[in-house]
């Protein structure tokens, strides 16, 4: 679904398809701060210069602040937003259990990069080499899936690491619905498809 333009506090550049923006909106929208977000589409490889100019790397997502100063990296901007809320932690504040939890994290956001990985290789020419390293994507795709299918903490509140895992797994649905990432995964797949159901995520659904 198309996010609608809103003027906000504070500016989120982004494209639509990007895994790492909807885990943003995801935990802006989990945080109560979504109303605060005005969404803007913009094309990285195109390097607008609205995008340029509060952020040289030209990468999305990146976040302006209410005070203009710019975010970037979408784990980076999701702790920043926690800073700003007082309704929901996203991670832990400090231990084992912070620690634990951006492992997960990690995890989440490494099938993200092999996805992502994957989609731009898969737009280049067909070479050996490119196959070969699809391949190694997909496969440590299946070893994080497979690790947190026997995850004895996939169950839980909705934090930034069970956000990032959610907008992962969509993102494959959404590029390789052939991967069949559900198969032999009974309990990845019905914590999926509840948390899917959730504002967070049903309410960034991923588009062209």
């Amino acid at each position: 679904m198309a996010p609608t333009s809103r003027e906000g506090c504070m500016k989120l550049f982004m494209v639509g398809a990007s895994p790492y923006a909807r885990k943003v909106r995801a935990a802006a929208i989990q945080l109560g701060l979504d109303a605060q977000l005005e969404l803007i589409i913009a094309n990285p490889h195109h390097r607008p210069p609205e995008l340029v100019a509060v952020n040289p790397l030209s990468k999305v997502p990146t976040l302006v602040d209410d005070q203009g100063n710019p975010h970037t990296d979408s784990l980076a901007i999701c702790e920043y937003l926690d800073s700003l809320s007082d309704r929901f932690a996203l991670l832990p504040s400090a231990g084992a259990e912070r620690h634990r939890a951006l492992f997960r994290h990690a995890l989440a956001h490494g099938i993200m990069d092999c996805a992502v990985i994957r989609r731009v290789e898969s737009l280049k020419s067909q070479e050996a080499d490119r196959d070969s390293w699809m391949e190694r994507q997909k496969q440590t795709t299946i070893r994080i899936t497979d690790w947190f299918e026997a995850d004895n903490d996939l169950e839980g509140p909705p934090t930034l690491d069970r956000l990032t895992l959610a907008a992962a797994l969509g993102f494959l649905d959404f590029r390789f619905p052939d991967d069949a990432w559900r198969t032999g995964r009974p309990r990845l797949t019905a914590w999926y498809e509840e948390i899917a159901k959730t504002p967070p995520l049903a309410e960034t659904q991923p588009y062209d």
